[in-house]
Protein backbone atom coordinates (compact mmCIF):
# COMPACT_ATOMS: atom_id res chain seq x y z
CA UNK A 1 0.00 0.00 0.00
CA UNK A 2 1.26 3.47 -0.82
CA UNK A 3 2.00 6.10 1.82
CA UNK A 4 0.04 9.22 0.83
CA UNK A 5 0.69 10.74 4.26
CA UNK A 6 4.35 11.17 3.29
CA UNK A 7 3.68 13.05 0.06
CA UNK A 8 6.35 15.78 -0.15
CA UNK A 9 4.05 18.69 -0.95
CA UNK A 10 0.62 19.81 0.17
CA UNK A 11 -0.12 21.18 -3.29
CA UNK A 12 0.85 17.92 -5.01
CA UNK A 13 -0.89 15.60 -2.57
CA UNK A 14 -3.75 13.81 -4.34
CA UNK A 15 -6.10 13.71 -1.34
CA UNK A 16 -7.76 16.52 0.61
CA UNK A 17 -6.74 15.09 4.00
CA UNK A 18 -3.06 15.22 3.05
CA UNK A 19 -3.29 18.69 1.57
CA UNK A 20 -4.64 19.80 4.97
CA UNK A 21 -2.19 17.85 7.16
CA UNK A 22 1.15 17.43 5.38
CA UNK A 23 4.21 18.97 7.03
CA UNK A 24 7.74 19.77 5.90
CA UNK A 25 10.98 19.66 7.88
CA UNK A 26 12.80 23.01 8.14
CA UNK A 27 15.74 21.78 10.22
CA UNK A 28 16.83 21.36 13.81
CA UNK A 29 17.53 23.82 16.61
CA UNK A 30 18.38 23.30 20.29
CA UNK A 31 17.63 19.60 20.16
CA UNK A 32 14.28 20.06 18.38
CA UNK A 33 13.45 18.91 14.86
CA UNK A 34 10.95 21.37 13.39
CA UNK A 35 8.17 20.67 10.88
CA UNK A 36 5.90 23.34 9.42
CA UNK A 37 2.30 23.05 8.30
CA UNK A 38 -0.97 24.93 8.52
CA UNK A 39 -4.42 24.58 10.11
CA UNK A 40 -6.91 25.63 7.45
CA UNK A 41 -10.50 26.91 7.56
CA UNK A 42 -11.99 24.05 5.54
CA UNK A 43 -11.24 21.61 8.37
CA UNK A 44 -12.88 23.64 11.13
CA UNK A 45 -15.74 22.63 13.40
CA UNK A 46 -17.54 25.79 14.37
CA UNK A 47 -14.94 28.55 14.45
CA UNK A 48 -12.15 26.22 15.59
CA UNK A 49 -9.96 23.80 13.61
CA UNK A 50 -11.01 20.29 14.55
CA UNK A 51 -8.36 20.31 17.27
CA UNK A 52 -8.83 16.77 18.50
CA UNK A 53 -8.32 14.84 15.31
CA UNK A 54 -7.34 17.21 12.51
CA UNK A 55 -4.62 18.86 14.57
CA UNK A 56 -3.44 15.46 15.83
CA UNK A 57 -3.13 14.33 12.22
CA UNK A 58 -0.78 17.26 11.50
CA UNK A 59 1.35 16.23 14.48
CA UNK A 60 1.27 12.55 13.47
CA UNK A 61 2.39 13.46 9.97
CA UNK A 62 5.47 15.19 11.40
CA UNK A 63 6.27 12.22 13.67
CA UNK A 64 5.94 9.74 10.79
CA UNK A 65 8.36 11.87 8.77
CA UNK A 66 10.73 12.02 11.74
CA UNK A 67 10.90 8.21 11.78
CA UNK A 68 10.69 7.63 8.02
CA UNK A 69 14.30 6.43 7.74
CA UNK A 70 14.41 4.68 11.12
CA UNK A 71 13.59 1.12 12.16
CA UNK A 72 10.69 2.31 14.34
CA UNK A 73 8.28 3.34 11.58
CA UNK A 74 5.08 2.32 13.35
CA UNK A 75 3.28 4.35 16.03
CA UNK A 76 2.50 2.13 19.02
CA UNK A 77 0.77 4.68 21.24
CA UNK A 78 0.15 8.39 21.54
CA UNK A 79 -1.00 10.48 24.50
CA UNK A 80 -2.12 14.01 23.65
CA UNK A 81 -2.89 16.95 25.92
CA UNK A 82 -4.77 19.97 24.58
CA UNK A 83 -3.38 23.09 26.22
CA UNK A 84 -5.01 25.91 24.26
CA UNK A 85 -7.57 26.29 21.49
CA UNK A 86 -6.01 25.97 18.04
CA UNK A 87 -6.61 28.57 15.33
CA UNK A 88 -6.66 28.89 11.56
CA UNK A 89 -2.98 29.72 11.26
CA UNK A 90 0.44 28.27 10.43
CA UNK A 91 1.71 25.45 12.65
CA UNK A 92 5.12 24.32 13.84
CA UNK A 93 5.58 20.81 15.22
CA UNK A 94 8.70 20.54 17.38
CA UNK A 95 9.88 16.99 18.01
CA UNK A 96 12.31 16.03 20.77
CA UNK A 97 13.70 12.52 21.21
CA UNK A 98 13.14 11.25 24.75
CA UNK A 99 14.28 7.63 24.40
CA UNK A 100 16.16 6.25 21.42
CA UNK A 101 16.93 2.66 20.53
CA UNK A 102 18.44 0.79 17.61
CA UNK A 103 15.68 -1.85 17.39
CA UNK A 104 13.51 -1.33 20.49
CA UNK A 105 10.75 1.11 21.25
CA UNK A 106 11.41 4.85 21.12
CA UNK A 107 9.72 7.79 22.80
CA UNK A 108 9.39 11.29 21.38
CA UNK A 109 7.72 14.47 22.52
CA UNK A 110 5.83 16.36 19.80
CA UNK A 111 4.66 19.90 20.53
CA UNK A 112 2.40 21.84 18.19
CA UNK A 113 3.02 25.60 18.24
CA UNK A 114 1.19 28.40 16.48
CA UNK A 115 2.62 31.90 16.01
CA UNK A 116 1.25 34.76 18.09
CA UNK A 117 1.36 36.76 14.85
CA UNK A 118 -0.73 34.62 12.50
CA UNK A 119 1.11 35.95 9.45
CA UNK A 120 4.39 34.37 10.59
CA UNK A 121 5.49 31.42 8.43
CA UNK A 122 8.64 29.62 9.57
CA UNK A 123 11.00 28.76 6.70
CA UNK A 124 14.18 27.97 8.62
CA UNK A 125 14.81 26.36 11.99
CA UNK A 126 17.33 29.11 12.75
CA UNK A 127 14.44 31.61 12.85
CA UNK A 128 12.39 29.68 15.43
CA UNK A 129 11.94 31.73 18.60
CA UNK A 130 9.66 30.02 21.16
CA UNK A 131 8.77 33.42 22.62
CA UNK A 132 6.94 34.24 19.39
CA UNK A 133 4.80 31.08 19.54
CA UNK A 134 2.22 29.50 21.82
CA UNK A 135 2.12 25.76 22.43
CA UNK A 136 -1.36 24.41 21.70
CA UNK A 137 -1.02 20.59 21.88
CA UNK A 138 1.51 18.38 23.65
CA UNK A 139 1.83 14.72 22.58
CA UNK A 140 4.02 11.80 23.66
CA UNK A 141 4.49 9.08 21.02
CA UNK A 142 5.75 5.54 21.49
CA UNK A 143 7.25 4.31 18.21
CA UNK A 144 8.23 0.76 17.26
CA UNK A 145 8.20 -1.77 14.45
CA UNK A 146 5.21 -4.11 14.42
CA UNK A 147 7.09 -6.67 12.33
CA UNK A 148 9.23 -7.38 15.39
CA UNK A 149 6.32 -7.92 17.78
CA UNK A 150 5.52 -11.57 18.53
CA UNK A 151 4.36 -13.71 21.45
CA UNK A 152 1.17 -14.38 23.40
CA UNK A 153 -2.14 -13.14 21.98
CA UNK A 154 -5.25 -13.50 24.16
CA UNK A 155 -8.54 -11.63 24.39
CA UNK A 156 -10.70 -11.33 27.52
CA UNK A 157 -14.00 -9.51 27.17
CA UNK A 158 -12.64 -7.27 24.40
CA UNK A 159 -14.46 -4.38 22.79
CA UNK A 160 -16.73 -5.61 20.00
CA UNK A 161 -17.15 -4.01 16.58
CA UNK A 162 -20.72 -2.73 16.05
CA UNK A 163 -23.01 -4.18 13.39
CA UNK A 164 -22.57 -2.20 10.18
CA UNK A 165 -25.69 -3.75 8.61
CA UNK A 166 -28.03 -1.80 10.91
CA UNK A 167 -26.40 1.56 10.24
CA UNK A 168 -27.92 4.27 8.05
CA UNK A 169 -26.28 6.93 5.83
CA UNK A 170 -25.34 10.04 7.76
CA UNK A 171 -23.88 13.32 6.52
CA UNK A 172 -21.79 15.35 8.95
CA UNK A 173 -22.69 19.05 8.94
CA UNK A 174 -18.98 19.75 9.44
CA UNK A 175 -16.56 17.62 7.41
CA UNK A 176 -19.39 16.36 5.21
CA UNK A 177 -17.43 17.35 2.10
CA UNK A 178 -14.58 15.08 3.11
CA UNK A 179 -16.02 12.02 4.85
CA UNK A 180 -18.79 9.53 4.14
CA UNK A 181 -20.42 7.80 7.09
CA UNK A 182 -23.01 5.29 8.20
CA UNK A 183 -24.46 5.76 11.67
CA UNK A 184 -26.38 3.64 14.13
CA UNK A 185 -28.62 6.57 14.91
CA UNK A 186 -30.24 5.45 18.17
CA UNK A 187 -28.74 3.27 20.85
CA UNK A 188 -31.49 2.95 23.47
CA UNK A 189 -31.04 2.78 27.20
CA UNK A 190 -32.97 -0.37 28.17
CA UNK A 191 -34.32 1.12 31.38
CA UNK A 192 -35.49 4.56 30.34
CA UNK A 193 -35.97 4.15 26.60
CA UNK A 194 -33.93 7.32 26.02
CA UNK A 195 -30.78 7.59 23.96
CA UNK A 196 -27.66 6.15 25.56
CA UNK A 197 -24.16 7.76 25.46
CA UNK A 198 -22.95 5.37 22.76
CA UNK A 199 -21.83 6.27 19.24
CA UNK A 200 -21.40 3.62 16.53
CA UNK A 201 -20.46 4.41 12.95
CA UNK A 202 -18.67 3.32 9.80
CA UNK A 203 -16.63 6.01 8.06
CA UNK A 204 -14.22 6.63 5.19
CA UNK A 205 -12.78 9.48 3.13
CA UNK A 206 -15.05 10.55 0.26
CA UNK A 207 -12.17 10.91 -2.20
CA UNK A 208 -11.06 7.30 -1.79
CA UNK A 209 -8.01 7.89 0.40
CA UNK A 210 -6.74 4.84 2.27
CA UNK A 211 -6.83 4.66 6.04
CA UNK A 212 -3.24 4.71 7.28
CA UNK A 213 -1.47 5.54 10.53
CA UNK A 214 -2.01 9.29 10.07
CA UNK A 215 -5.73 8.76 9.63
CA UNK A 216 -6.15 6.62 12.75
CA UNK A 217 -6.02 9.50 15.30
CA UNK A 218 -8.49 11.33 13.05
CA UNK A 219 -10.94 8.42 13.02
CA UNK A 220 -10.44 7.86 16.75
CA UNK A 221 -11.95 11.27 17.40
CA UNK A 222 -14.11 11.93 14.34
CA UNK A 223 -17.47 11.27 15.95
CA UNK A 224 -20.42 12.92 17.62
CA UNK A 225 -19.54 12.96 21.35
CA UNK A 226 -21.52 10.15 23.01
CA UNK A 227 -23.14 12.44 25.64
CA UNK A 228 -24.88 14.27 22.77
CA UNK A 229 -26.86 11.08 22.16
CA UNK A 230 -28.63 11.73 25.48
CA UNK A 231 -30.48 14.62 23.83
CA UNK A 232 -30.59 18.38 24.37
CA UNK A 233 -33.30 18.09 27.03
CA UNK A 234 -30.97 16.08 29.26
CA UNK A 235 -27.96 18.27 28.45
CA UNK A 236 -29.74 21.60 28.82
CA UNK A 237 -29.29 22.71 25.21
CA UNK A 238 -26.81 22.29 22.39
CA UNK A 239 -23.30 21.56 23.63
CA UNK A 240 -19.69 21.28 22.53
CA UNK A 241 -17.37 18.67 24.06
CA UNK A 242 -13.76 19.90 24.00
CA UNK A 243 -11.09 17.26 24.59
CA UNK A 244 -8.66 17.69 27.46
CA UNK A 245 -6.71 14.48 26.93
CA UNK A 246 -6.69 11.78 24.25
CA UNK A 247 -4.91 8.43 24.03
CA UNK A 248 -4.59 6.11 21.03
CA UNK A 249 -3.08 2.62 21.17
CA UNK A 250 -2.28 1.28 17.70
CA UNK A 251 -2.84 -2.49 17.44
CA UNK A 252 -2.08 -3.26 13.79
CA UNK A 253 -1.10 -1.59 10.54
CA UNK A 254 -4.28 -0.47 8.82
CA UNK A 255 -4.89 -1.84 5.33
CA UNK A 256 -8.34 -0.56 4.43
CA UNK A 257 -10.34 2.48 3.40
CA UNK A 258 -13.43 2.23 5.60
CA UNK A 259 -13.35 1.70 9.36
CA UNK A 260 -15.99 0.89 11.98
CA UNK A 261 -15.87 2.65 15.33
CA UNK A 262 -17.68 2.39 18.64
CA UNK A 263 -17.26 4.98 21.40
CA UNK A 264 -18.94 4.85 24.82
CA UNK A 265 -19.07 7.46 27.60
CA UNK A 266 -19.76 5.41 30.76
CA UNK A 267 -19.14 8.14 33.33
CA UNK A 268 -20.42 11.72 33.03
CA UNK A 269 -19.78 13.57 36.28
CA UNK A 270 -20.25 17.34 36.68
CA UNK A 271 -19.92 17.95 32.91
CA UNK A 272 -16.64 16.01 32.65
CA UNK A 273 -16.68 12.58 31.04
CA UNK A 274 -14.49 9.77 29.83
CA UNK A 275 -15.09 8.12 26.45
CA UNK A 276 -13.40 4.99 25.18
CA UNK A 277 -13.74 2.52 22.36
CA UNK A 278 -12.15 0.98 19.30
CA UNK A 279 -11.57 1.16 15.57
CA UNK A 280 -11.94 -1.93 13.36
CA UNK A 281 -11.65 -2.76 9.68
CA UNK A 282 -14.65 -4.28 7.90
CA UNK A 283 -13.33 -7.79 8.61
CA UNK A 284 -13.54 -7.13 12.35
CA UNK A 285 -9.80 -6.76 12.91
CA UNK A 286 -9.02 -4.35 15.75
CA UNK A 287 -6.87 -1.47 14.48
CA UNK A 288 -6.72 0.84 17.50
CA UNK A 289 -8.11 1.58 20.94
CA UNK A 290 -8.79 5.10 22.16
CA UNK A 291 -9.65 6.85 25.40
CA UNK A 292 -10.63 10.48 25.94
CA UNK A 293 -11.22 12.89 28.79
CA UNK A 294 -13.60 15.67 27.74
CA UNK A 295 -15.84 18.46 29.01
CA UNK A 296 -19.44 19.37 28.23
CA UNK A 297 -19.80 23.12 27.61
CA UNK A 298 -22.39 25.31 25.84
CA UNK A 299 -22.06 25.42 22.04
CA UNK A 300 -21.58 29.19 22.25
CA UNK A 301 -18.06 28.50 23.55
CA UNK A 302 -17.14 27.16 20.11
CA UNK A 303 -18.99 29.42 17.67
CA UNK A 304 -20.31 32.92 17.30
CA UNK A 305 -23.17 31.58 15.18
CA UNK A 306 -26.67 30.94 16.44
CA UNK A 307 -26.73 27.14 16.98
CA UNK A 308 -30.35 26.95 15.86
CA UNK A 309 -29.23 27.98 12.39
CA UNK A 310 -26.53 25.32 12.04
Amino acid sequence: MSNPELSPSNELAPYAFDRATNTACVGTKDGLTLYTGSAIQEWCIGDVPHVRSYILAIITDAVLRHFEEKHQKDPIAMNGFFLHKSEVAPTVVAIQDLKTSRKGYCLVKAMLFQPKDKTTVLTSADDFDPELYKEKVHVIFTMGNMDGEEGVTHFHEPYQAPDRSIMEPYEYFFMGDYVEALLQKVVTDDESGRGAPVFNQSIKFKDGRDTDFKAIPYWCDMFIPPPVMLGEETLGGRVWCPTMQLEVQFKRRPACKEVISSIVAPHIINNRFDASGGIWDLDGNLIALTRHQCLIVPWSRNSKKDPSKL
